[in-house]
């Protein structure tokens, strides 16, 4: 494990046993996944929800630690749960319609799908493009820019909404992470690319050697 990962998890550890009923729990478990311990993150994630269970961005964090094991039917059961706290989540829908469809189940698949599309149709409609709806489907297609874009100035005309300001930390914290996976992929492609060049160098040096010997 990297020093400076370890380092993030013992403060996120210290800070959870300080505030053991705060949200602290999922930044932890996050670090958890991101430093291979996905048990441990599951694990977690189960037990932070117990004492916040409204905890949106947290159930979603524990279907997919669930997808990610083929445990299907507690990850649909856990975004079950965020739908019934806000229906018009576009993540949990998403890849609700998906598992609907994975087990057959089309109707309940094209319910979602139609609830989505009339959202989305909706919003369009009242010419609205500053809504947490619209930045939540930059999300679902990657573009975390665009998203922060929105709630940066949907949080400057709410300044006290915690649900918003919440949301753009945790964008923000994600944008920053994509930024350092991005750093270091680049650092070991370019180390993948001296070593090939140094094996190059040797063979050469070895063909000139042979060409001598001849």
């Amino acid at each position: 494990m990297e020093e400076k990962l370890a380092k993030q998890i013992q403060e996120a550890k210290n800070r959870l046993i300080q505030e053991p009923e705060s949200q602290v729990f999922l930044e932890l478990a996050e670090l958890y996944y991101k430093a291979g311990l996905k048990d441990e993150a599951l694990s977690l994630t189960i037990s932070g929800l117990e004492k916040n269970q409204d905890y949106i961005s947290a159930r979603i964090f524990a279907a997919r630690l669930f997808l990610e094991k083929n445990r299907t039917s507690e990850a649909k059961a856990e975004l079950e749960k965020v739908i019934i706290v806000d229906p018009l989540n576009l993540t949990a829908n998403t890849i609700l319609e998906t598992l609907y469809r994975y087990e057959g189940n089309n109707a309940a698949a094209d319910k979602i799908k139609s609830n989505i599309s009339q959202m989305t149709s909706k919003e369009e409609k009242k010419g609205n493009m500053e809504t947490s709806t619209v930045a939540e489907i930059y999300v679902t297609q990657g573009l975390v820019d665009d998203a922060i874009s929105i709630y940066e100035r949907i949080a400057l005309n709410n300044p006290l909404d915690v649900k918003i300001n919440n949301r753009l930390k945790e964008l923000r914290k994600k944008k920053e992470e994509q930024y350092q996976d991005f750093l270091k992929k680049r650092q070991n492609i370019i180390k993948t690319i001296q070593k090939l060049q140094e094996g190059l160098k040797e063979m050469q040096e070895a063909l000139q050697n042979l060409e001598k010997d001849l």
